[in-house]
């Protein structure tokens, strides 16, 4: 097979995983076993968000994986299927984040710097729980990531 029928093929099996994720029925394919070889593709890929994101599905509980499928279908769904970078558009397409628990909001923002591959990156989030503290995250372009919990109101950690 040449490059260029390499890519051709590439393409058309993007185009494909795409319609199934999104729910919509590729050409010449029956209609029952599209729609569930879809929903298979949601639920492995919702699994795999949710293995990544801990504290958010813990947080989303009985509905995760309704709401899940729903983002996965919509247009706003990353393509590329990293459990990472999947949770990262979800928890994002989750509206407000001050609505999501203290966990879930350092795992959104822990995600973040670990997504960055270059430059610098400084993010925060207030914490209420289990006392109120603020969580800053850096990246260094020449160190590893870095976080730190500051409590609030100048008292020093125990």
């Amino acid at each position: 097979m040449s490059a260029p029928d390499r890519e051709a093929y590439a393409a058309r099996q993007a185009q494909l995983l795409d319609a199934l994720l999104r729910g919509v029925q590729p050409p010449g394919f029956d209609a029952a076993q599209a729609d569930a070889a879809g929903r298979a593709l949601r639920r492995k890929r919702g699994r795999s968000v949710a293995h990544a994101w801990p504290a958010l599905a813990l947080h989303l509980g009985e509905t995760f994986d309704a709401r899940f499928d729903a983002f996965a279908r919509s247009v706003g769904a990353p393509a590329c299927g990293d459990a990472l970078r999947d949770g990262l558009a979800f928890a994002r397409s989750l509206g407000p984040h001050r609505t999501l628990t203290d966990d879930a909001r350092a795992e959104l923002l822990l995600a973040r710097v670990a997504l960055r591959r270059r430059g610098l990156f400084i993010g925060a989030a207030w914490l209420r729980r289990p006392r109120p503290r603020l969580l800053v995250v850096a990246r260094l372009p020449w160190l590893r990531p870095v976080h730190r919990s500051v409590p609030s109101g100048g008292r020093r950690p125990r």
